[in-house]
C-alpha cells in the first residue's frame, strides 16, 4: 500500500541548499519531494531568459573556486559540472580606471610563494605596501584558532597591511565579492578563513565562471529525484509545518495541499523559518539569527553592439565596477554582440537608487576601465538586484549562526547563513544541506509509508 502524499522526507527551498539536501536525502534511499516557490530551480543563484537582454540572464553572477568542494561535487552528481569548470591556477586580470593593468596568477611556488610574483607586479602597491602585506599573510599562515577572531573586524586585525586606500582595496577585491562585506566591516575569523581556505593553498583560489545559465547547472534533479521515487514541485510554496506534537510530520502547502513525511529540510534564507515554522524560530536555541543582518547584491547588465572587455571576466582595481563579465564569450552566444554584467556586491548605496541612475553612475567608470565601451552603443541594459542577497557576517555573528538541528524531531534548517564556518556563498549552502541531512539521519524516524507497507 502506497500513499503518493507520503514521503521519507522533504524539502523546502529549491536552491543550492534545498537541491543537494534533496540529493543527500535521495542517495540514503529516501523517497524525497522538493518544493521550490518559484518557476525554476536556483533561489539567490537561478536564471531566467530574457527578450530584451537575448539569452538567459543569471539573477546574478556567481563564480566558484577550487576550494569550493561540496558544491564542485554537487555539479558532477547532477553531471553538469562540464557547465562550470573551474581553471587549473589563478589567473584574473586587474585593470583600473587610469589605464594600468596586471594579473593575479598563482606561480608554480608553494603556498604562499605562489602568490609573491602577483604582490611584485601589482602596480597600486609601494615595495612598503607589500612588505605590509607580506607581514600580514606570514600572520595569517601561522594563525592558530581563527574562530577566536570573530569579535574584531578584519581590517583592525590585518593593522597595517590594511591602513591606506591602496592596501585595504587589494583586501576589499576579495572580501567584497567573497563575503558581501568591506574588510572594514568584516568579522575577522571570517576574513581570515577567506584568505587561508581560499588563497594561502595551492590551486584553491583558482576561478570557475559558468557557462550557463544558473539554474542550468541544476535541471537535472527533477529526473534523480524520479528515479528515487521522489518528486520536484515548482511553484509551490510550504505554508506551514506539520506538527503532531512529537515532532515534525510534514508540510502544508499555499495551496492547502498536506504532504507527510517524518523528516523536514527547510532550505533557504532565514526568514523561510520564521514563516513555516515560527515557533520553532522563536526558541532560545534558534532566536539569536534573527539579530543577523543582510547585506545586498546588485548587477548591471549591459549589451553592447561589439566586443567592449578585455577578457571574459576581470577586476576593476578599486572602483564601485568591482567585477565585470562577458556572458556572451562566457556562454558561447554567437554573433557580434556582447552582454557585460558588472558585480557589485555590498552595494548598500546603489541598492535603493532608481536603476537609470544606477547605469548612469556606473557606465563612466566602465568607459575608463575598458575604453572600447565608450564608441560601442549600448542596445540593451537591466539591473537586477537582491537586496537581502546575504546576511551580514559582521564583527561578533559567529554565535548567532545555528546549526542543522533545531529543537522539534525531525526537523533540520539548511542554507549558507547557517553556521558551516564558511562565509555566505554556494559552498556554505550546499555543506548546510549535507549536515542537515547527516543531522536526520542520526534521529532514526520511520517513514509513514514504510510503517504502510508493512501493515498492507
Amino acid at each position: 500500500m502506497t500513499d503518493s502524499n507520503s514521503y521519507d522526507c522533504i524539502v523546502v527551498g529549491g536552491g543550492v541548499a534545498g537541491v543537494t539536501a534533496a540529493l543527500a536525502a535521495t542517495d540514503r534511499g529516501w523517497r524525497t519531494a522538493l518544493l521550490e516557490r518559484g518557476r525554476v530551480l536556483g533561489g539567490m543563484a537561478r536564471s531566467f531568459p530574457d527578450e530584451r537582454m537575448g539569452g538567459e540572464m543569471d539573477c546574478g553572477q556567481h563564480v566558484l573556486m577550487g576550494c569550493c568542494t561540496e558544491y564542485r561535487a554537487l555539479l558532477r552528481r547532477l553531471g553538469t559540472a562540464h557547465l562550470a569548470p573551474v581553471d587549473e591556477r589563478l589567473d584574473v586580470l586587474v585593470v583600473d580606471e587610469e589605464g594600468r593593468r596586471a594579473r593575479l596568477r598563482e606561480a608554480s611556488l608553494p603556498p604562499p610563494l605562489h602568490l609573491l610574483p602577483s604582490l611584485a607586479g601589482l602596480p597600486w602597491l609601494s615595495t612598503a605596501d607589500r612588505a605590509a602585506v607580506g607581514v600580514a599573510v606570514t600572520r595569517l599562515r601561522t594563525l592558530r584558532d581563527v574562530d577566536a577572531l570573530d569579535a574584531h573586524d578584519f581590517a583592525t586585525w590585518l593593522g597595517a597591511a590594511a591602513r591606506g586606500s591602496r592596501r585595504r582595496a587589494m583586501w576589499d577585491l576579495v572580501t567584497v565579492a567573497t563575503c558581501n562585506l568591506g574588510v572594514a566591516e568584516l568579522s575577522a575569523a571570517v576574513g581570515a578563513f577567506v584568505m587561508r581556505e581560499g588563497f594561502l593553498r595551492r590551486r584553491a583560489a583558482a576561478v570557475g565562471v559558468p557557462r550557463a545559465g544558473l539554474s542550468r547547472l541544476l535541471s537535472p534533479t527533477a529526473a534523480i529525484l524520479a528515479r528515487g521515487g521522489g518528486r520536484l514541485f515548482l511553484g509551490s510554496a510550504a505554508d506551514s509545518l506539520l506538527d503532531d506534537g512529537t515532532g515534525a510530520r510534514g508540510v502544508r502547502t499555499a495551496a492547502g495541499e498536506e504532504l507527510r513525511a517524518p523528516r523536514v529540510v527547510l532550505a533557504g534564507p532565514a526568514s523561510l523559518l520564521a514563516r513555516v515554522a515560527p515557533g520553532v524560530a522563536a526558541h532560545p536555541s534558534l532566536a539569536p539569527w534573527q539579530r543577523l543582518t543582510t547585506s545586498p547584491i546588485l548587477n548591471l547588465h549591459l549589451r553592447f553592439d561589439r566586443p567592449v572587455l578585455d577578457a571574459p571576466f576581470l577586476a576593476v582595481w578599486d572602483s564601485p565596477l568591482q567585477w565585470l563579465f562577458s556572458r556572451s564569450r562566457l556562454h558561447g552566444e554567437p554573433g557580434p554582440e556582447e552582454t557585460v554584467v558588472c558585480s557589485l556586491s555590498a552595494a548598500i548605496e546603489l541598492a535603493e537608487l532608481p536603476a537609470e541612475e544606477v547605469r548612469d553612475r556606473l557606465l563612466p567608470h566602465l568607459h575608463r576601465a575598458q575604453p572600447a565601451s565608450r564608441d560601442a552603443r549600448l542596445l540593451a541594459w537591466r539591473v537586477t538586484r537582491e537586496r537581502d542577497a546575504t546576511a551580514a557576517l559582521r564583527p561578533g555573528t559567529a554565535r548567532l549562526r545555528p546549526g542543522p538541528g533545531t529543537p522539534l524531531p525531525g526537523l533540520a534548517v539548511a542554507g549558507a547563513w547557517t553556521a558551516t564556518g564558511w562565509p555566505i556563498t554556494m559552498e556554505s549552502a550546499a555543506r548546510s544541506a549535507q549536515a542537515a541531512v547527516a543531522h536526520l539521519a542520526a534521529q532514526g524516524r520511520r517513514s509513514p509509508r514504510t510503517q504502510l507497507a508493512a501493515t498492507a
